[in-house]
């Protein structure tokens, strides 16, 4: 069987024989996360590379050819690059040698980012580095929690290669949750998993209800990601598990944008890969120090398709100094993607990325929102043309996620955002 030593020299002689650049990327981020002086002097050159190509090359940016400093460029969002669409993309997009990816569409939105290739290798050693940094080494035996589809199914000999176990979790009723158990208990392999924070509040509460503790299990780390981390899921994790527990903030179309400290819960930046700014709520002047501030990105990265002062819909607030010692750029908290849970017909929690993942089979829906009335009244509130999807089709999806209730669907122009610029995907108007 190939082991995990085997997989690690496999995969980085692999990456020699395509030219070593996931290595040189790795070596990169390394060092620039390691000296912030080093830092600072390459993101500097990075932007000044970037803001040049984007302003000669990408048609949405050619009208700010006289731009002076970054803030001469303006905010952008989901909804000004679909509106826009081609204007964003570079010539890099027309060679083939580029790569579509889906985004959940968390802020309502759902839409396709395209990344060149060196972003793609950027992406996987931002990925190998923090991961390490939470104590998960390549070629380690690892469980991915989330919604699997035909669209990010891996084949196996991929899940092979990649020594990963996918673990779908449309349905974590009670006797899936006992398969997961048994299969973490009997595979000694299994050294991280990786998923939705609402995934492993469910399993922990199981496991500790098991009466399950650390020595029965292998795990090394659990890196939690795509919603908010409570404090009290990751105390549970810890007691049942007793290893590393982070949580990482990250986005599909931009890469690992930040992952938490173990011992400190703060979030350190990749500055390596991405220029932040917290900007106010309702302005887009800066967020004073400790300010709830919106989070506006520059990718210093994707030359297919330039996302400058790039605005997910997520909220943070930034941290003077670092606990632990690391000098990063830190924030305090992120409070993106932490829309209200939903529930099925039965009770069972259903997670907000479930949502976005079961939109992606429908781009021509603009925004969306899921409003559930009571324990068995759905109301899906959509900004679509209705000639424009299959209503059959996302009827029957919904039901397979909530179960027996009743679904009215709502055709609105436009779903407004909250006074503070986000919006709400999911809203649960049931007491739990």
């Amino acid at each position: 069987m190939l082991g995990e030593i085997s997989r690690k020299s496999a995969f980085w002689v692999l990456d020699a024989c395509k030219g070593g650049n996931v290595r040189r990327h790795y070596q990169d981020i390394e060092k620039q996360l390691n000296d912030m002086a080093y830092c600072k002097q390459q993101v500097n050159k990075n932007m000044r590379k970037l803001l040049h190509f984007a302003v000669n090359e990408v048609e949405a940016y050619k009208p700010y050819q006289g731009y002076k400093k970054l803030s001469d460029f303006p905010v952008i969002n989901k909804n000004i690059i679909k509106e826009n669409y081609e204007a964003f993309q570079s010539d890099l997009c027309r060679t083939g040698n580029t790569i579509s990816l889906h985004t959940s569409g968390s802020t309502g939105t759902p839409f396709a980012i395209i990344q060149d290739r060196n972003k793609r290798d950027r992406v996987n050693a931002e990925m190998m580095y923090f991961w390490k940094k939470a104590g998960y080494e390549i070629g380690m035996k690892y469980v991915f929690f989330r919604i699997w589809t035909e669209t990010n199914q891996k084949s196996r000999l991929t899940a092979f290669a990649r020594n990963l176990v996918m673990e779908d979790v449309l349905r974590l009723d009670e006797s899936n949750l006992e398969r997961i158990r048994k299969r973490l208990k009997q595979d000694k392999k299994i050294r991280m998993l990786l998923g939705y924070a609402s995934t492993f509040e469910n399993l922990a509460s199981y496991l500790l209800k098991c009466g399950d503790t650390p020595d029965m299990f292998h795990i090394r780390c659990v890196i939690s990601g795509a919603e908010a981390l409570m404090e009290s899921t990751r105390e549970k994790l810890v007691k049942v598990f007793g290893c590393t527990v982070v949580s990482l903030y990250s986005n599909q179309e931009n890469g690992m944008l930040a992952q938490a400290c173990a011992c400190h819960r703060e979030f350190h930046w990749n500055s390596s890969s991405f220029y932040l700014e917290l900007l106010k709520l309702n302005s887009d002047e800066k967020a004073e120090p400790g300010e709830l501030g919106r989070v506006v990105i520059t990718d210093l990265f994707n030359y297919a398709m330039p996302m400058i002062r790039y605005d997910p819909g997520d909220l943070a607030v930034r941290k003077q100094t670092s606990d632990c010692g690391w000098n990063t750029i830190c924030l305090e908290r992120i409070e993106g993607r932490k829309a209200d849970i939903t529930y099925t017909a039965e009770g069972e929690p259903i997670s907000p990325s479930t949502w976005g993942v079961l939109f992606w089979e429908f781009p021509d829906i603009k925004q969306y929102q899921i409003i559930q009335e009571s324990r068995t009244e759905y109301v899906i509130r959509m900004n679509v043309e209705k000639d424009r999807y299959d209503e059959a089709k996302l009827y029957t999806l919904v039901k397979n996620v909530v179960g027996d209730v009743k679904i009215q669907f709502e055709y609105v122009d436009e779903i407004p955002v909250l006074s503070s610029g986000k919006f709400k995907r999911s809203i649960c108007k049931i007491q739990q």
